[in-house]
């Protein structure tokens, strides 16, 4: 194991959850930033270029939705494969999570370069927006081989204990995108003015560089990842058992992004007003919703290394202190953020006070809900590191379908209450989920060990 791992199966559990966690926060904050910096600078152009960004956003993280359960998967066996100390198994892992990711990755390009357009169409895409979006999708899509192989490898890194070292090369990444992004958008001495194009342009010569750095570590000998050329000769037994885990968590997020659709096409219902506001109004719920999902990730990684070590009862406890962690600190920071709701929409949309307005009764409806957000993820995190991400994903459905869908468009069309459907659903879908994920938790049988023990030496 390489000296820069946390090792999750020994020492105080609140100690290695925060040594796990808070990495993997500062990563998922600096991930999110990407989309930050971009609506930041996006904002100067004014509300079109504003709705053309939020409109192309959800088609895009769909399909990221779709092809994140094999970097899950690939997460969960290196978790568990390193708590029962199976290391000669690590390096087969990694090398076959990243030749399907690959795969996945190069068909996905192509098909949503042949889709976007009648897809913004299909959900309502204004004409007056239509082409800039669709020009913003076609260029991100040309990134997302090197995006899905840099999610698998900063995964699997994760999961490892290698936590430190993603989140450098994630707020590197941040950096340059915000050095980048106002040379592309606006023309800055020799380089031409791209509008929306430029925002997409930067990220994706961003992600190229990240891969290229994760990729290096992990062909260096320096990391407990060490992927050859051997590695990489399809293992069709180990193809299945990622599918079985991969596809329950590639359904979850793709459900969780096609609702976050389907919401944006219920805010655009009311116009262009409507979309800026949601657009700009999910920005900061989609930054702290990030910590919430770094928690989750670390929740899985230490549970799942728990209970590859056939140490369950600590893999519980675990889960337990996650939530409770969760559900404490979001609260306060929900509640901090509230004084700052006008400030922050101002910032995000500078010169739309329409927007602004419409922006800011939406983060006064959630941000008090933060800490009960949190708790699901937490949870669903730990179903996921158990090795049971089909449990993690009926939950979502349930939450997605059963709950928010039908509170969001009954609120919205049978209520005087208009588009305030849309932002009083996640606070009902949030609180029903983490009911039935402390259900689960209780009664139901999700800790499931996928490796056997390493033989005795």
């Amino acid at each position: 194991m390489s000296g820069r791992s946390v090792s999750m199966t020994e020492g105080r559990l609140l100690t290695v959850l925060l040594r796990v966690a808070w990495p993997i926060t500062v990563t998922n904050l600096a991930q999110a930033s990407f989309d930050i910096v971009n609506a930041f600078w996006v904002g100067r152009l004014g509300e079109a270029a504003i709705a053309s960004v939020t409109a192309s956003g959800p088609l895009f993280f769909v399909l990221i939705g779709l092809g994140s359960g094999l970097s899950t998967a690939g997460a969960v066996l290196i978790a568990q494969n390193m708590g029962a100390r199976r290391m000669e198994a690590l390096d087969h892992v990694a090398a076959q999570t990243l030749l399907m990711v690959g795969i996945v990755a190069l068909a996905f390009t192509l098909s949503g370069a042949f889709s976007a357009s009648a897809v913004l169409t299909l959900i309502g895409v204004e004409p007056a927006i239509h082409a800039r979006a669709t020009d913003y999708l076609h260029i991100r899509f040309i990134g997302m081989v090197p995006m899905f192989g840099f999610m698998a490898m900063q995964a699997m890194l994760q999961a490892a204990g290698e936590v430190r070292f993603a989140m450098r090369v994630q707020i590197g990444s941040v950096i340059a995108n915000a050095l980048i992004d106002p040379l592309l958008i606006f023309g800055i001495g020799p380089f031409p003015a791209l509008g929306i194009a430029g925002a997409a342009l930067a990220t994706v010569i961003v992600q190229i560089g990240a891969l290229l750095v994760l990729l290096h570590h992990m062909l260096s000998g320096r990391s407990a990842l060490h992927v050859r050329a051997r590695h990489f000769r399809a293992d069709w037994s180990h193809i299945r058992l990622a599918l079985g885990l991969g596809l329950p968590a590639s359904i979850e997020q793709a459900i969780r992004t096609f609702s976050s659709v389907l919401l944006m096409a219920l805010a655009a219902s009311f116009g262009t007003l409507g979309l800026a506001a949601y657009g700009v109004g999910t920005r900061p719920l989609f930054f702290w919703f990030t910590p919430m999902l770094g928690l989750s990730i670390a929740t899985a990684a230490v549970v799942g290394q728990n209970v590859g070590a056939g140490l369950t009862e600590r893999a519980e406890q675990a889960a337990r202190l996650s939530a409770w962690l969760g559900f404490g600190g979001m609260t306060l920071i929900g509640l901090f953020n509230l004084p700052f709701v006008p400030a922050i929409m101002a910032a995000l949309a500078p010169g739309e006070p329409d927007v602004i307005a419409l922006a800011s009764t939406f983060a006064y409806v959630y941000f008090p809900f933060l800490g009960v957000l949190t708790v699901p993820q937490a949870l669903l995190g730990a179903f996921r590191g158990a090795g049971s991400p089909s449990h993690s994903m009926v939950i979502s459905i349930i939450m997605q379908w059963g709950f928010q869908m039908p509170a969001a468009y009954l609120i919205a069309y049978a209520t005087h209450w208009g588009i305030a459907g849309v932002w009083w659903s996640y606070p009902i879908a949030n609180v029903a989920a983490a009911l039935l994920c402390l259900y689960w938790f209780r009664h139901g049988s999700w800790r499931r060990r996928l490796t056997p023990p390493a033989p005795a030496q």
